[in-house]
């Protein structure tokens, strides 16, 4: 999973990079979901298991030489081809759709969630210092 073990303590960055991702994903849902009825229409998508193998590489460097950069993760829009292709060449699937888009937000309130948790942890720590 994509946030599997994202509590330890320097996770920001990483967290960071999952809702953005998150963000720039469900925009693009939305679109899809605005112009399923377009003819012509070609849904746009980000790679989730692409996005997924990346964070884990950056986390596995992370691991082996005790640093690694998040900042620099890009993901590329793609036009997904499963589902039914319908004569007006557009694959589009709302029950599919609203299933990416529900746990795409569900991906990004874990997210923010996380990160609101260790901001907590850090004010915690630094009136804890100052007392």
């Amino acid at each position: 999973m994509l946030i599997e073990g994202l509590m330890n303590r320097g996770n920001g960055a990483l967290l960071e990079q999952v809702v953005n991702f998150a963000s720039q994903r469900h925009k693009l849902l939305l679109d899809d979901i605005a112009n399923a009825d377009t003819p012509g229409f070609r849904q746009k998508d980000l790679s989730v298991e692409r996005f997924s193998s990346m964070l884990r590489n950056r986390v596995d460097e992370r691991r082996r030489y005790g640093v690694a950069r998040f900042d620099d993760m890009e993901s590329a829009v793609e036009n997904p081809t499963r589902g039914i292709l319908f004569h007006d060449r557009n694959n589009r699937s709302m029950e599919q759709l609203s299933t990416d888009l529900a746990k795409n937000a569900m991906m990004h309130n874990l997210a923010i969630e996380l990160l609101r948790k260790q901001f907590q942890l850090m004010e915690m720590a630094l009136r804890e210092k100052v007392v």
